[in-house]
């Protein structure tokens, strides 16, 4: 009998994944149907597909040409989390969820050698399987970051690093793939009529083509085609580079940094007037596109952080004493940003995020040789003198430098969030919010100072500007208002002196303003947008009459409900009786068992008080092992007198007192302080009677005992030093007998 190998295309299950479509864009019940069908289908074969064995799972892996297929179109189609698409029902949005963990852990254990003793492969072997059998390659793995990486990162990036670390070809793979994304970025900005500088040494051309007119002047599909492209090449190299950090050293080979920033300098500025300029459809999928800029510039200048980050500042950090390494890092780190200080709105974006005097001040710090200062102070002057020109800032904060620069924010945006391996819920994040939401998120080049203002007040702004220039048209100053922050001094002073920002530069300074398809042009502003800006804590309660329509408004008065109260009702005088005549019938003499009944430092602090110390006990607080508080004392004698049980004239103690006819009887619930002294100073002179007759005469004066003596260093007498010893023996048998005081007084 033949005996087949582990891995054999026989123990492979004959099956069909189906393959992954996008979520439909309209709202036809059919098409989410169908879609969410084919999303059932796929989900219920990768829920089988992961309970298989160890053995059976690699053969369904390696032999199974669907399966691929299947993930592969997953992996193409699948919403990012930073694109805007139509919000899904509840129902399939959870089951979108479910499908998205599944493929995560299809990857996940696809990227595993080892899951248990008895069920693992070689590392050889495993590396041999992944590469031989293009289970992973560099396109896969980039849009697996750019998928699960937002929230699933530290999972993610140890299930990388294993396969980078057991198959060392796939950096063979990633040098190769560089180049051709550098042809990409080439590529698309000469989709726009741009030119990017060439990184040889062949001399430049002094004019730069400008692709303002093309961009704008492109077709709404072509433009958006090119937005949403390069949207997600940035972002997902931005997630790559941030979940597997080794591959910056193999990009910052291939001068990337400097690419990067040329390509910036060129193409964004010109896409971003393209946009505000550009004729669409709505304004809302204006707003969209912005939405989309913002992430481009926002990724594009993460990328250059990270590389910076990893091939020149995270080694000077962790090889601080090590000279040749710092000057090998701090070299290449003033190399790197000298090579981009031509590319000013690059810079001024990139200080705007990370604060470069930072870093300096770090490697000055920890490089203990004597490095140039001088070079990083040319470097900072230059970027100070970028940021004065096209930096924007929310709010000024910290000390003016150069150029009459401010000081901008040091702390880099969070890169991602690193979500926990048990965490299984949030394996994607395809809630995406309304491009709305984006509008006042800073993305690098600060927020605008001052929101942007109603119709009336935009109006009175435009005619301010035209009644200065009226050649110029108001769709062009509209668009010079926005970029100067709304100020309409600036607008006029930069046209006097042709100082206009140069996203303007290849705009037709005659255009219109495009006409409103909206209501807001009576100047009203929308009432929903105020609803949906607003934040309140009380938000979605049940009286928020903005958010639910169906408050119950017999629940809102002003001020007390108009309520009775019956003064006749005694039942909680009733509850309470009762509950005080269950505390009354406690057994005192177990309270104290097994207590241990004597603290010294808690006596001492009542030593020097009298408290019911000198008391003498009556015969019916002896004999009475009922305990009552004070206010049912006085209900069982108001009880007892109307049975005609007690007389009125007697007091607490049974003793019978005269009061003048027409005299109310008194409330001895407080007694008089005065007459409490009174009565312990009679105490005290029939105690001390007692004692005079029980001796026969008139006691005897204490006796002094001295116990001071001489000062210090003077010698003491025989007699002193006798009262300090009888003092020291003696001194706890007056603690005893304050404390058995107190205790026989029910202190404890």
């Amino acid at each position: 009998m033949s005996t087949l190998p582990s891995l054999h295309p026989s123990r492979a299950e004959k099956m069909i994944f189906v393959k992954y479509t996008p979520p439909p864009l309209n709202v036809d019940r059919a098409d989410y149907d169908a879609w969410l069908e084919r999303v059932n289908y796929l989900s219920d074969d990768l829920h089988w597909l992961l309970q298989l064995p160890h053995e059976k799972f690699w053969c369904q892996v390696v032999y199974d040409a669907s399966l691929h297929e299947a993930l592969d179109s997953f992996l193409q189609y699948c919403p990012r989390s930073h694109d805007i698409v139509s919000s899904l029902p509840e129902n399939v949005k959870d089951r979108h969820q479910e499908l998205c963990r599944l493929v995560f852990m299809t990857y996940l254990r696809m990227s595993t050698f080892k899951e248990s003793k008895d069920h693992s492969l070689t590392p050889e072997v495993f590396g041999e399987i992944l590469y031989e059998n293009f289970l992973f390659d560099i396109p896969k793995i980039i849009d697996i970051c750019s998928l699960f990486g937002q929230t699933n990162g530290q999972i993610l990036s140890k299930m990388i690093g294993n396969i980078f670390t057991h198959q060392p070809k796939y950096l063979d793979d990633l040098r190769e793939t560089v180049p051709t994304i550098l042809q990409v970025l080439r590529n698309i900005a000469a989709e726009c009529g741009l030119q990017l500088d060439s990184p040889g040494p062949s001399p430049q051309k002094l004019d730069r083509p400008s692709g303002g007119n093309h961009l704008a002047s492109m077709p709404t599909s072509a433009l958006q085609d090119v937005i949403l492209y390069l949207s997600d090449t940035a972002v997902a190299l931005n997630r790559f580079l941030d979940i597997y950090p080794p591959a910056c050293a193999v990009f910052h080979q291939f001068n990337f940094c400097s690419v990067l920033a040329n390509f910036y300098e060129c193409m964004v500025p010109e896409l971003t007037a393209a946009v505000k300029v550009h004729n669409f459809s709505s304004d809302q999928l204006k707003k969209q596109f912005l939405v989309k800029v913002r992430q481009i510039k926002k990724s594009l200048v993460t990328v250059f952080r990270l590389i910076i980050q990893h091939t020149c500042i995270q080694p000077i950090l962790e090889n601080g004493g090590k000279e040749d390494v710092v000057g090998s890092c701090a070299e290449d780190l003033l190399h790197t940003m000298t090579s981009v200080l031509g590319e000013r709105q690059f810079l001024a974006v990139y200080e705007g995020m990370f604060c470069f005097q930072d870093d300096v001040d770090m490697l000055l710090q920890t490089s203990s040789s004597n490095l140039d200062s001088a070079q990083f102070d040319y470097i900072q002057s230059a970027i100070n003198s970028a940021f004065a020109t096209y930096g924007r800032r929310k709010s000024p904060r910290g000390d003016t430098n150069t150029g009459g620069r401010t000081s901008p924010d040091g702390a880099p945006d969070s890169l991602g969030s690193m979500a926990a391996m048990s965490q299984a819920s949030k394996w994607v994040d395809t809630d995406i919010k309304d491009a709305a939401d984006f509008q006042t998120e800073d993305y690098g080049e600060g927020a605008v100072a001052h929101p942007r203002p109603n119709e009336a007040e935009l109006e009175s702004l435009i005619t301010s500007v035209k009644d200065l220039f009226p050649d110029f048209g108001e769709g062009f100053i509209e668009l010079a208002l926005e970029e100067l922050d709304w100020n309409h001094e600036k607008v006029v002073s930069s046209i006097l002196e042709d100082k206009l920002p140069p996203s303007l530069a290849g705009i037709n300074r005659g255009l219109q303003r495009q006409e409103r398809t909206d209501n807001q042009g009576d100047g009203q502003m929308d009432l929903d947008n105020i609803l949906d800006s607003r934040r309140n804590i009380f938000d979605n309660d049940e009286f928020d009459i903005f958010h639910n329509k169906a408050v119950d408004f017999s629940k809102i008065h002003v001020g007390k409900k108009d309520q009775k109260v019956d003064i006749d009702d005694k039942t909680i005088v009733t509850v309470a009786k009762e509950k005080f005549e269950a505390y009354g019938n406690i057994d005192q003499d177990s309270m104290y068992d097994n207590q241990q009944m004597y603290e010294d430092e808690y006596d001492d602090t009542y030593d020097t008080n009298a408290v019911g110390a000198d008391d003498v006990d009556s015969a019916d607080e002896l004999s009475n092992a009922k305990v009552l508080p004070r206010v049912l004392m006085e209900l069982e004698r108001k009880k007892a007198k109307e049975e005609g049980r007690l007389n009125e004239s007697s007091d607490d103690d049974g003793r019978e007192e005269e009061r003048q006819p027409n005299q109310p009887a008194r409330d001895e619930f407080v007694a008089d302080p005065a007459k409490l002294r009174e009565q312990a100073e009679q105490r005290r002179q029939s105690k001390a009677a007692r004692g005079r007759h029980s001796r026969g005469g008139a006691p005897a004066a204490p006796r002094n005992r001295d116990v001071v003596g001489n000062a210090k260093g003077q010698g003491q007498s025989e007699e002193v030093l006798r009262n300090r010893q009888m003092k020291t023996r003696h001194k706890g048998q007056y603690h005893k007998a304050g404390a058995d005081r107190k205790m026989s007084k029910g202190m404890f």
